[in-house]
């Protein structure tokens, strides 16, 4: 499981004072500036792995951390356990814990509208905010149907829904073109699903995480720069650059083809824009 054949990644667990413990990856010098790389749902730091080198080539301090429930982070079983406040707490936990006063953050999917629940909550903490096709903005279509074919009886026999082959499914039809999705992309996907409690996790994050979009006065609070990077072939989150726009000092970025998963199926664009956005001498 990654990163366990890459070479210079500092990986520990930490305790949080919400209660659960996660497992943090640091890439790049403790003393550069710090960069805090929220992942989506039923993902883990594999998401960000080509974000996280390149910002390590830029000179930046790069933490990227499992959320609940997923990863090789806790899994708490209790109800609640998942909703927004929940998994927003872990993320001021996981600052105060490190010591980071303030940091550039970047949320995917779910990462994203835990990033802008942030960036509302604790707004000083925040230089610059980017949005990786980020729940947040719009409507998420698929939710219902995750619902339906994750009814709360399904945890009886959880680890038998989750055989490679769906998650290699889930996986290519997160990409625009799924031809680009290579084997050991889905070993990693697959692999944290068979960890005991995985699949009860995503499965209340479904029914406890406020999916919705936020309304345009939120969106208007938003006060820190903010990159919006969408893919033009995302079947799930649709339709969001008139909601991205509303963000005051937002910039949208279009990757040409890529799907939900564009910042690991078009790394060199994302990453290019990723560090122009964030390089030193941007406004702040």
């Amino acid at each position: 499981m990654y990163p366990a054949d890459v070479a210079g990644i500092r990986a520990r667990i930490v305790s949080l004072d919400t209660g659960v413990r996660v497992r943090l990856l640091e890439y790049g010098a403790a003393g550069g500036e710090p960069v805090l790389q929220i992942h989506g749902w039923g993902a883990c730091v594999y998401t960000y792995r080509f974000a996280a080198e390149a910002l390590e080539r830029a000179g930046r301090r790069v933490l990227a951390f499992d959320l609940r429930g997923h990863g090789l982070s806790d899994k708490p079983i209790a109800r609640g356990a998942y909703t927004t406040s929940a998994l927003v707490r872990d993320v001021h936990s996981l600052l105060d814990t490190l010591r980071v006063e303030r940091a550039d953050v970047i949320g995917h999917s779910l990462g994203g509208a835990i990033a802008l629940h942030l960036a509302l909550a604790q707004s000083h903490r925040i230089r610059r905010l980017v949005l990786a096709a980020p729940v947040g903005l719009t409507g998420v279509p698929l939710r219902t149907i995750a619902r339906m074919i994750a009814p709360r009886f399904t945890d009886h026999f959880a680890r038998h829904l989750t055989p490679k082959w769906l998650i290699g499914f889930l996986v290519r039809g997160a990409y625009g073109d799924p031809l680009r999705v290579a084997d050991r992309t889905i070993d990693e996907y697959w692999a944290p699903s068979q960890v005991p409690e995985y699949f009860r996790a995503v499965r209340a994050l479904v029914e406890e995480f406020d999916w919705h979009p936020l309304p345009a006065g939120e969106l208007a609070r938003i006060a820190c720069p903010t990159l919006v990077i969408l893919g033009t072939a995302d079947r799930l989150i649709r339709d969001a650059e008139s909601a991205a726009r509303l963000i005051p000092r937002s910039i949208v970025f279009s990757l040409e083809g890529a799907g939900h998963l564009g910042i690991e199926e078009c790394p060199t664009e994302f990453n290019r824009a990723l560090v122009e956005f964030l390089a030193p001498g941007v406004s702040s």
